[in-house]
């Protein structure tokens, strides 16, 4: 992996992926890092995207799912 991740993608996928607030929201982030897995992204843009993912899904709470959102605020 490129030195320039400061955060490592196992570090991601085993510890912060599971405690997101909603646990719909979880399974949802598991898919889209699986997605990105299947598709041959590298590690650097799975990890940038998924920080940013499980940001805005903490961001969101226990009780908004992404599928709840249907406009921009």
């Amino acid at each position: 992996m490129p030195s320039s991740c400061s955060v490592k993608l196992s570090t991601i996928v085993n510890n912060k992926i599971s405690v997101v607030p909603n646990k719909e929201n979880s399974v949802i982030i598991y898919d889209f890092y699986n997605y990105m897995q299947e598709k041959g992204s590298s590690e650097t843009h799975q990890v940038n995207n998924l920080k940013v993912v499980i940001d805005f899904a903490n961001f969101l709470g226990p009780d908004i799912t992404f599928y709840n959102i249907s406009r921009r605020e």
